[in-house]
């Protein structure tokens, strides 16, 4: 095999492996935000919407130290919190974008106004 067919076999060989990694990314933030809305939507739900605020800190409280002690740091009140409002702020899941991590989605939800919030979306989406 002659050197520049080596280094094509490398190109090659290095795009197929690079491009497997950019799967394997998207996959697990696609996952993570999936699991992130379904934690939210779940303390939404038990918390009622009226937030009942003494049970729901202390209901935020409580889920934080066990998921903290079992999962690790990634579960804080803050986080939990997060995850509440990104369930409130984007509540059908069929429109959420595949394409977009957890870090797009907290950024997207300090934007107050709905239109805005939509613009950044989208453009968020289209410039990967």
């Amino acid at each position: 095999m002659n050197h520049m067919s080596e280094n094509s076999l490398y190109e090659s060989i290095r795009n197929t492996v690079a491009e497997a990694q950019q799967k394997v990314y998207a996959t697990v933030n696609f996952v993570m935000v999936e699991t992130y809305w379904n934690v939210g939507k779940q303390i939404y739900e038990a918390q009622g919407e009226n937030e009942r605020a003494e049970y729901g800190a202390g209901l935020i409280k409580f889920l934080s130290e066990k998921l903290t002690e079992e999962f690790g740091h990634g579960y804080t009140v803050r986080n939990l919190n997060n995850m509440r409002a990104f369930y409130i702020t984007f509540p059908n899941w069929n429109a959420l974008r595949t394409n977009l991590s957890w870090t797009h989605y907290r950024m997207l939800l300090k934007v107050e106004d709905v239109a805005a919030r939509t613009f950044y979306l989208d453009e968020c989406a289209k410039s990967n």
